[in-house]
């Protein structure tokens, strides 16, 4: 081999050599960094979360309690996340499907400060993870004095994946329950990605739908609400975003019957049939 490629080829070495030692450093600094974020984090927000979890003690109901108590007493339900709580709060907090503005942030603060009978009302189950953390600590002190008007909470999450990963076939059972020969009404966007699957929904006496807006359906809510005007169904099934949380608090006014339950077939298809996380799906077909 010639001398100068050969020495070319060892400098070229030594360069790498010396490179990885800088990016191994560089690497093990980006990791020591990030977790000195992390205990710094955890130290703010642990304050936060002693108080939540004393919220969650008195007020919250656990998974298997907030659908007992909507069987037994045959009661609505709404739901709150983060979502809905950044929109209540955030004047220019909008998601994808739903922009913000004064009307829905007005919707929403008459669902915690104004109960209605009948009607329960969903508090998130308590993530600790990293966007949770943040979540919590952007929302949590502005959100204090809304919560004052009810003595107790569902946990909103009974829709969720996490339901069904904790409670499993029995879960199923319970939501079933809900609608056993009920004549069902749907509500959600056009074209959207909700299923009346079988697994959940074979057993009850009729299922129609009515369709909203895929996006932005809270500027749609007066035209749905005549069209259930018109429905005759024992319980509408509400599946439309942080505009089912107030159509569902304003179905309640009314004396109707509805259940927000957001995401439900695809959080049973996640975690019984390995299905995409819910958010992970379009908005649409």
């Amino acid at each position: 081999m010639n001398l100068q490629v050969e020495k070319a080829i060892l400098q070229t070495e030594a360069e790498l050599s010396r490179i990885n030692l800088i990016l191994d450093k560089l690497l093990w600094e980006a990791q020591t960094n990030r977790r000195t974020q992390n205990v710094i984090r955890n130290s703010l927000v642990a304050p936060i979360f002693v108080e939540i979890d004393e919220f969650v003690k008195k007020f919250q109901l656990t998974f298997e309690e907030s659908l007992s108590t909507i069987i037994d007493e045959e009661l609505s339900l709404t739901r709150f996340g983060d979502g809905e709580f950044k929109l209540l709060l955030r004047s220019d907090y909008n998601l994808a499907f739903q922009r913000n503005e004064p009307g829905l942030q007005s919707g929403l603060k008459q669902v915690l400060e104004e109960p209605v009978e009948g009607l329960l009302v969903g508090f998130p189950y308590i993530y600790r993870d990293q966007h949770w953390q943040e979540v919590w600590s952007d929302v949590w002190f502005s959100l204090k004095p809304f919560l004052d008007n009810h003595t107790r909470f569902a946990n909103s999450h009974i829709s969720r994946p996490i339901f069904f990963q904790y409670m499993g076939e029995k879960g199923v059972k319970m939501w079933r329950n809900v609608w056993e020969k009920k004549k069902v009404t749907v509500i959600t966007g056009e074209n959207s990605r909700f299923e009346a699957i079988p697994e959940l929904f074979d057993n009850v006496s009729s299922l129609e739908r009515i369709d909203s807006t895929p996006t932005n359906a809270f500027n749609d809510l007066s035209n749905v609400l005549s069209k259930v005007a018109n429905d005759t169904s024992d319980i509408l099934l509400v599946s439309l975003g942080p505009a089912g949380t107030v159509l569902s608090h304003q179905l309640a006014k009314q004396g109707r019957r509805a259940l927000d339950i957001g995401h439900i077939s695809d959080s049973y298809i996640n975690v019984f049939k390995g299905g995409k996380w819910p958010e992970k799906k379009p908005v649409a077909k």
